[in-house]
């Protein structure tokens, strides 16, 4: 039986007007806030990744909110992915330990926070989301029982559980189907917008070993034998209605970690390595015209590519203690981090993925020098400490991996990007693949800077909500920045362009020349860096801003050159005639 739930489009136009007015409160309370606020380090009023226009998804797995970290780590992961406002998010699995009634339940109270936000969550199960039978280690029985997580979940939405769909304005509500079976289900598939999310079961350590235990049972309703057929189909006809067909399953097929010393020696996917479910889902994915597949089970973040191309997601770093033995190290090297994933769907494809870390309060450790020179390239750097203080310590460089190590491209970059908050003192030098989202005249990827004018310089580094501010110097040489400032002329012609003042610089430096009145700027004249030295002349005539002409009287011109020392500032009379 296939169980479905469509969602329209209203809802995103509704959720981008709810964002945008929430953008405007913010900077509101920006403008309002005490000085020198969030310097060190706060929460990001525009993230990065930048919120898309398209669909945007969310994805993450291995929550164990029970481990030692799991739910201040998990917590942050529900909070940041609501600010995210995304069109849905998806769980791959291992809500607990092993699938007990009052952690289950709590498992689902942490989630509510998704219903009071509004936001649509639906998860696939895990090993230890079944209850292994007296005398089996957790997580370890692959006839482990469904019973409790059918029961726990039985009220949640349909096609997840047995109520009703999503009460919301812009989701239409599935109708439960006449003799559809009691409890959650292990099996269904979800629709919203261009995507359909088909979650499938191999928390048994095997897709064709939990077919037996599934609710609804097979065959079923459409006359799958089992959840190969069920992929199928239902890829089938996502394809003949024009959607992506993306699965939510527990355990991945491939691992790539290097040394497998935990949890086994062995590879930590199906029957850790030894079922041939892993051969065989990825080639049936690929016959089934897939788009994606994500996963869990492997407490970090990995990516590799399957059979014909379909790209594969371990995003297992929302709560559970990631691995730490003697091959194992955690950070951007290893995958051993704590995040989430973000997929953005537009026009049909995927646009962008992102892993994006969560951090504990705090500000980032941003380093780098404190003062360059003009032409001065300045490399910066920064670490997150991530929500972790019982378990094993986790602080994440902000960074690309290592790419030399045998499995360097399986590791994802978590998500960051650097800007300047001062471009005319400092720009960013573009790293060699940029992401296309960076502006390219403020942003970069690569953590370097290139000093342009003497002044106070601050960069920025953003990672989902998380930003943390660097500020440094870019110092003159010794000697004057300014030789002399001289009037050029005391009286203007509307409609006549004269030269006002002259600026010669003995080194490079930011030149600002503006014409006043009533403390009011009334044309700016210059307003850049001046890369080497030499005259510079401020000229007018006679017109606004605005483009409107200026009304006849009294006039001030007002030269500023700032620097890494006091700023020079002199003011001239002007009077302008008819």
């Amino acid at each position: 039986m296939n169980r479905s739930v469509s969602t329209t489009t209203p809802r995103q136009a509704t959720r981008a007007t709810l964002r945008t007015a929430l953008l405007l409160l913010l900077a509101g309370l920006a403008l309002i806030a005490p000085a020198g606020a969030g310097a060190g380090g706060g929460r990001a009023q525009a993230p990065w990744p930048p919120i898309p226009d398209g669909f945007l998804f969310a994805h993450y797995g291995e929550e164990h909110f029970d481990d030692a970290d799991g739910t201040r780590i998990l917590t942050r992961v529900i909070d940041d992915t609501i600010a995210f406002d995304p069109a849905l998010v998806t769980m791959s699995g291992d809500k607990d330990h092993n699938g007990l009634v009052e952690t289950l339940s709590e498992w689902k109270r942490l989630m509510s926070a998704y219903d009071d936000a509004g936001v649509p969550f639906f998860p696939g199960v895990g090993n230890h989301d079944r209850t292994a039978k007296p005398g089996f280690p957790d997580g370890i029985d692959p006839t482990g029982s469904l019973q409790n997580y059918m029961d726990v979940f039985a009220d949640r939405p349909y096609p997840f559980g047995d109520a009703p769909g999503y009460d919301d304005p812009a989701i239409t509500p599935s109708r439960r189907p006449a003799g559809d079976p009691d409890g959650a289900s292990s099996h269904y598939f979800v629709d919203y917008g261009p995507v359909r999310w088909i979650f499938l079961d191999n928390s048994c350590f095997s897709i064709i070993n939990c077919d037996p235990l599934q609710n609804p049972p097979f065959p079923d309703a459409e006359g799958n034998s089992g959840q190969y057929e069920f992929m199928a189909s239902a890829a089938a006809e996502a394809d003949s209605e024009g959607r992506l067909a993306f699965v939510v399953m527990h355990m991945p097929t491939q691992d790539d970690r290097p040394g497998h010393t935990q949890p086994t020696p062995l590879p930590h996917t199906m029957g850790e390595g030894s079922s041939p479910d892993n051969q065989l889902f990825e080639q049936n994915a690929a016959a089934a015209g897939i788009d994606g597949v994500f996963l869990g089970h492997i407490k970090g973040q990995w990516q590799y590519v399957g059979v014909g191309g379909v790209p594969y997601y371990t995003d297992g770093g929302a709560g559970g203690e990631v691995y730490v033995g003697s091959a194992e190290e955690t950070g951007v090297d290893s995958g051993y981090w704590h995040g989430y994933r973000l997929i953005d769907v537009e026009d049909g494809e995927v646009a962008y993925t992102d892993n994006v870390p969560v951090f504990a309060r705090g500000p980032l450790e941003v380093d780098g020098p404190k003062s360059i020179r003009v032409g001065e390239r300045a490399q910066l750097g920064a670490v997150g400490q991530q929500p972790t203080r019982a378990g094993p310590d986790v602080k994440l460089e902000l960074r690309e991996p290592d790419r030399s190590a045998s499995n360097g491209d399986t590791l994802p970059t978590p998500a960051y990007i650097w800007t300047s908050k001062s471009q005319r003192v400092i720009r960013p030098v573009p790293a060699k693949q940029e992401d296309p989202r960076a502006n390219p005249k403020r942003q970069s990827t690569s953590g370097k800077f290139v000093g342009r004018c003497p002044g106070t310089a601050r960069a920025q580094i953003k990672s989902g909500w998380k930003r943390t501010t660097k500020k440094f110097t870019v110092k003159s040489e010794s000697g004057p920045i300014v030789d002399r400032v001289e009037r050029e002329t005391r009286r203007l012609v509307r409609g006549k362009r004269r030269a006002l003042v002259s600026v010669k610089l003995a080194q490079p430096a930011r030149v600002i020349i503006k014409v006043e009145r009533d403390n009011k700027t009334i044309k700016t004249l210059r307003s850049r860096c001046v890369r080497s030295p030499g005259k510079l002349v401020g000229a007018w005539s006679g017109y606004s801003n605005e483009d409107g002409r200026a009304k006849p009287g009294r006039y001030k011109v007002t030269v500023r050159v700032p620097s890494d020392r006091k700023t020079l500032t002199r003011r001239f009379g002007l009077r302008v005639s008819r």
